[in-house]
């Protein structure tokens, strides 16, 4: 009865409108106060949750994006990346899509990208002649690359709530998932446009590419550095993240010269304000992971799942569908935060490596943010383009769907996944 009453407070005060995190945390209070636990317990499970030197990574990531969305350094990425493919079809959407693959390499976030060098891109393609609903969807589903690709800020979250998986390895592994959505979302974007007759660019010249190429190689350094040095163990995932902001802000106050101290301030700023959103959650998963291990919730979820089904492609995809579900309502750190390590036992039922799984969770993830009711990308990049946001997620269907079907192709062949990984780290 106490265990109800905990979840109906969750959800009643979820649906009310408190934040999510403040959510868990309330609702577990009421928990302790009606079962008799002390409330001091849940002090030290919310000092613990944060008590990591891997969080480290995260403010990390997010300051990189900002320091380099405060320089010029977007547009040199731009640059960089329109030479190459904007003579295909699509054009720009093409642009959009590799600009978020290059700047997922320093960002790890799909917020900071669809703010980011997203929003340049869509402004470049309205200005061009696109839709403004496709133009949007694009930059929208292409922001969702951001955490697949290392660095990744999902990434450090799951490896923090499931001790079994390796950071190294997902990183890694995130890679050729991060191509092959780029790849499908390309494809798709070609195809659109020379049906609906939109523009492209002219092909570039030998001169105009070397000049891209100047003007972006140093940026594009960026995630070659972090993943030579977290591969052969130079540093640490925390250490690489700072080391990332460090050439970010030497690029933008050095050699470019374009980032001051007031910029890089404000900067920091934003990240405080941004962190402070995200770490709330592992605080709030804490508490509320207490209250279901003390009910002994993940063991009942495992016996109930395995006895559904012998088959582990069959007992995955159940996973991934109840993944998906939720990730239409609720955002992708808090249902890492939440179910993740509920689901591991299962997963390592199933014969899966937990870091293999933890790429196919975050992607699954991802494709919350672009569909209703929450879609958080689509809302941001409606709000900035003024777009319907109706006629936004309506564009966005072909581009969830297509990543779905990549979520069930890695979930029966996660060698596609483990196979870098395998290669570089043994």
């Amino acid at each position: 009865m106490i265990f109800i009453i905990f979840v109906v407070a969750f959800i009643v005060l979820f649906l009310v409108g408190m934040p999510i995190g403040f959510a868990m945390i309330s609702s577990s209070v009421v928990y302790a106060l009606l079962s008799g636990q002390p409330l001091s317990f849940f002090s030290m499970e919310m000092f613990s949750s944060l008590d990591s030197f891997t969080l480290i990574a995260i403010p990390m990531f997010m300051l990189t994006a900002e320091v380099m969305n405060s320089s010029t350094v977007a547009d040199r990425m731009f640059d960089l990346c329109n030479d190459p493919v904007g003579w295909i079809p699509g054009g720009l959407g093409h642009t959009n899509v590799l600009t978020s693959v290059v700047f997922a390499g320093m960002s790890g976030s799909a917020a900071a990208d669809a703010g980011g060098i997203g929003y340049l891109c869509y402004r470049s393609m309205v200005n061009r002649g696109f839709d403004k609903p496709f133009n949007a969807a694009c930059t929208a589903a292409s922001s969702c690359i951001g955490p697949i690709i290392p660095p990744s800020i999902p990434v450090v979250v799951y490896a923090m709530v499931v001790s079994s998986a390796s950071v190294g390895k997902m990183l890694l592994g995130g890679i050729i998932p991060g191509i092959l959505m780029a790849v499908f979302m390309s494809g798709y974007i070609a195809w659109i446009s020379i049906r609906r007759g939109y523009p492209m660019e002219k092909r570039p010249t030998r001169a105009s590419l070397a000049r891209a190429f100047r003007r972006g190689i140093l940026p594009i350094l960026t995630p070659v550095v972090l993943l030579t040095t977290i591969s052969t163990g130079i540093v640490t995932i925390s250490e690489g993240a700072v080391i990332t902001v460090l050439y970010a802000a030497f690029l933008g106050a050095v050699v470019y010269r374009t980032l001051g101290l007031q910029a890089l301030w404000q900067a920091v700023k934003n990240v405080f304000c941004n962190c402070g959103v995200t770490l709330i959650f592992f605080v709030g998963g804490a508490c509320f992971s207490h209250v279901l291990a003390k009910e002994n919730i993940p063991s009942l979820f495992s016996t109930h799942m395995l006895s559904l089904s012998s088959n582990p492609i069959v007992l995955l995809i159940i996973i991934n569908v109840f993944f998906f579900l939720v990730g239409c309502l609720s955002d992708p750190i808090v249902n890492i935060t939440l179910f993740a390590p509920m689901v591991i036992p299962v997963v390592t039922a199933c014969g899966m490596d937990p870091s293999a799984f933890g790429v196919i969770l975050i992607l699954n993830c991802m494709i919350g943010l672009i569909t209703p009711p929450v879609g958080s990308m689509v809302y941001i990049i409606s709000g900035l383009a003024r777009a319907p946001t109706q006629k936004v997620f309506k564009e966005c269907v072909p581009f969830f769907i297509g990543f779905y079907l990549l979520v069930t192709l890695l979930t029966i062949f996660p060698q596609i996944i483990t196979c870098i990984p395998n290669a570089i780290l043994g």
